[in-house]
C-alpha cells in the first residue's frame, strides 16, 4: 500500500477480526435485550417493601454514611473511621448532596438507584467486550451477567462490588481493540499518539477501580502484564500510559486524605482492611455455591452441600477446558483477549478464597471475569465445531458461528426468560433482615425527635428514619462501627486480646458521654451480633446513664453486653 498524504512511510492498521456476523446488528440487539432483561431484575427488587429507602443492610447505610459526614464537612480516616479507600464515597457524594436537602434516607434511595444503573452498564459493557466474537459471546457474556445470582445480590442495595466491576470492565473495554491490546498499532497515520489514548484511560479505570476496593489492584497488575506481553510491535508501548494512567486513576482520588490524614488513611486502608481476622474464617463451601451460581436455584437451599459447586465449577473448567482444545486442533491459537479472560479469571476467583469472612455479594466480583471466560469459551467451541479439518481452510474462515436457526433463537429466548421467572421469584422470598423494619423505623420516627444526637451501631436504621445528622454540634461521628473495630484493633476485631480490644472501648465510651439517644441494632441477638467492645465497666456506665425506650429485641442483655434496642439519656429523659 502506498504512503498516506503527509506521512514518512507506510501506514501501520491494526488487523482485525472479520465480519462477525451476516447480520451486524444481531450482538447490539442480543446486549440490548439483556441489559433489559437485568434491568428488570434489579429494578424489581428495589420495589418490594421497604427496599428503596428502608434498612434492609447494614454495609449501605456505611457506605452512604461515609459521603454524608463528608459533605458535612467531617473528615474520613481522621474524624472518623473508614476502612476502605475513598472511591465508594466520592461516588455518592451527588447522592449525599441531596440528602442535605430532602433527607438522608433519600440519599440511601438515590444510592440505591445508581447502583442499579452501574450494575445494569456492567450488562452492556461484558456483551461489547466480546462483541466481536459474534452473537453468541455477547448473549453469554450479556446475558450470564444479566442473571449471575451474585451480581443480582450485589446490586440489591449499595455494594462496592457494582462499582468495582464498572470500571475494571471499563478499563478492559478501553484496553483492548479486539482481539488486541489497543496502542500505536491501532492508528492509520502520524506518530500514533491517540493510540496511547485508549491504555492511558484503562489505566485510569483500572486506578479508580482499585481506589473503590482494595481487589482491583490484582486484575490492573495482570491488565499491565498483559500491555507489557500483548504489544504487536517495538513501536508498540501500551504498558507506559497504561501505568500512568492507573498512578492517576489511584492517587487522584486518595491524595487529598493521604494529606488530610496520614496514619488514619493507610493504618485503615492498607493494614486494617487487608489484615483482618473477623469472626473466623469461612470455609470453601459457600463461596463455592457463591461464585458458581447455584444459590440462585432455590431447590439447592441456603445452605448447599460442598459437593454441588465443586460440580459446577469442574463443570465450567470441563467446558473452558474443551473449547480451547478443539480451538487448537482448528487452527485457531488463543488471542490475547482469550489470554486476559482465563488468567483474570482463575486468579479472581482464588483471591476471593483468601478474606476470612465471606458474603455473597463479595462473589459478584467474580462475575465480569467468568462470563466473559464463558463467552470467549462458547465462541471458540462454535467456530472450531464448524470449521474444516484442514489448517488452511480454516484459516480463513471467521470467529463467529453462522446465524443461528430462528428456532435456535427462540429456545435461547425461552431459557433466558425461564430463568429470570425463576430468580425473580427466588428474589420474591429472600429475606434480608430478621428485624420487622417498617415496624422498627415507624416506632423510631416517633420516639426520636429530628435533629436528635443519636449514637447507633448500624447507622442503616438512623439514615432509614432522617436521624442520621444532629443539629447540635459534637455528637460522636461514628459510622462503620465493624470498622472502628477493625481500625482500632489493627485488623483483628474479635480475634484480638482484651487489651487489643480497650481501644474500642475507649472510642465507645467517649462517644457515650455525648450521645442523647442510643439505638442498638447488633445487640439484639445476643452476644455474637454484637459490634462494639463491651466491658463490664463500659457495661456499668451504659446502664447507669441510658434507660431503655423501645424497639427491644428478644436478647434481654448479660452482664457484659446490654440489650438491643433504642435507649435515652437519663438526664434527657427527665428534662423531657
Amino acid at each position: 500500500m502506498p504512503p498516506a498524504t503527509g506521512t514518512a512511510g507506510p501506514r501501520t492498521v491494526a488487523a482485525s477480526p472479520a465480519a462477525a456476523s451476516p447480520w451486524p446488528l444481531r450482538p447490539g440487539v442480543i446486549i440490548t435485550v439483556a441489559a433489559l432483561l437485568g434491568l428488570g431484575l434489579r429494578v424489581f427488587q428495589l420495589t418490594r417493601p421497604g427496599h428503596l429507602s428502608g434498612f434492609t443492610q447494614y454495609d449501605d447505610g456505611v457506605y452512604i454514611g461515609n459521603s454524608l459526614r463528608l459533605v458535612d464537612g467531617v473528615i474520613p480516616y481522621r474524624d472518623f473511621a473508614m476502612v476502605q479507600p475513598p472511591g465508594s464515597m466520592l461516588l455518592m457524594i451527588p447522592a449525599a448532596f441531596g440528602g442535605k436537602a430532602f433527607g438522608s434516607a433519600w440519599a440511601l434511595a438515590a444510592a440505591r438507584i445508581l447502583t442499579v444503573g452501574a450494575d445494569t452498564a456492567n450488562i452492556v459493557l461484558a456483551g461489547l467486550l466480546v462483541r466481536h466474537r459474534g452473537a453468541l459471546a455477547a448473549g453469554v457474556a450479556s446475558g450470564g451477567y444479566a442473571i449471575y445470582p451474585a451480581a443480582l445480590s450485589a446490586s440489591q442495595s449499595l455494594f462496592l462490588e457494582p462499582w468495582l466491576n464498572l470500571f475494571c470492565l471499563l478499563g478492559a473495554v478501553f484496553l483492548f481493540d479486539g482481539d488486541h491490546v489497543a496502542g500505536r498499532a491501532e492508528t492509520t497515520g502520524g506518530e500514533g499518539r491517540a493510540g496511547f489514548h485508549r491504555p492511558l484511560w484503562a489505566g485510569v479505570c483500572f486506578g479508580f477501580a482499585t481506589a473503590v476496593k482494595i481487589w482491583a489492584a490484582l486484575p490492573a497488575l495482570l491488565a499491565w502484564v498483559f500491555c507489557v506481553a500483548g504489544r504487536r510491535d517495538r513501536s508498540d508501548r501500551p504498558a507506559l500510559p497504561f501505568a500512568g494512567g492507573f498512578a492517576a486513576g489511584f492517587a487522584l482520588p486518595c491524595l487529598p486524605f493521604l494529606i488530610l490524614a496520614p496514619s488514619g488513611f493507610g493504618r485503615t486502608v492498607f493494614v486494617s482492611e487487608l489484615l483482618q481476622a473477623t469472626h473466623g474464617r469461612v470455609g470453601a463451601n459457600p463461596r463455592m455455591a457463591d461464585i458458581t451460581g447455584i444459590v440462585g436455584l432455590t431447590s439447592v437451599g441456603v445452605h448447599p452441600r460442598v459437593w454441588m459447586g465443586a460440580v459446577a465449577a469442574a463443570l465450567g473448567f470441563a467446558f473452558v477446558v474443551l473449547a480451547w482444545l478443539r480451538a487448537r486442533r482448528a487452527g485457531n491459537p488463543a488471542t490475547v483477549l482469550d489470554w486476559f479472560a482465563v488468567v483474570c479469571a482463575f486468579a479472581v476467583i482464588g483471591m476471593l478464597f483468601s478474606p476470612s469472612e465471606w458474603y455473597e455479594h463479595y462473589a459478584a466480583f467474580a462475575g465480569p471475569f467468568l462470563v466473559v471466560l464463558l463467552a470467549l469459551s462458547a465462541a471458540r467451541l462454535s467456530a472450531a465445531a464448524r470449521l474444516p479439518s484442514s489448517r488452511e481452510s480454516s484459516a480463513r474462515q471467521s470467529w463467529a458461528p453462522r446465524r443461528p436457526p430462528r428456532v435456535r433463537v427462540a429456545a435461547a429466548a425461552g431459557a433466558m426468560a425461564a430463568v429470570a421467572i425463576a430468580v425473580m421469584g427466588a428474589a420474591d422470598g429472600y429475606v434480608v433482615t430478621e428485624l420487622n423494619p417498617a415496624q422498627d423505623l415507624a416506632a423510631a420516627s416517633a420516639l426520636i425527635p429530628p435533629g436528635a444526637c443519636v449514637l447507633t451501631d448500624t447507622v442503616s436504621v438512623t439514615i432509614a428514619t432522617n436521624r442520621f445528622t444532629a443539629s447540635s454540634p459534637g455528637c460522636p461521628a461514628i459510622v462503620d462501627t465493624v470498622g472502628t473495630l477493625i481500625a482500632t484493633t489493627g485488623g483483628k476485631d474479635f480475634a484480638a486480646g482484651r487489651a487489643v480490644l480497650a481501644a474500642d472501648t475507649r472510642v465507645w465510651w467517649q462517644a457515650f458521654r455525648r450521645a442523647e439517644y442510643v439505638w442498638l441494632v447488633g445487640n439484639s441477638y445476643g452476644y455474637t451480633g454484637a459490634r462494639i467492645a463491651w466491658t463490664p465497666a463500659l457495661h456499668a456506665y451504659f446502664e447507669r446513664h441510658f434507660k431503655l425506650i423501645g424497639l427491644a429485641g428478644p436478647f434481654h442483655g448479660s452482664r457484659v453486653v446490654p440489650a438491643g434496642g433504642l435507649y435515652i439519656r437519663k438526664s434527657s429523659a427527665q428534662a423531657r
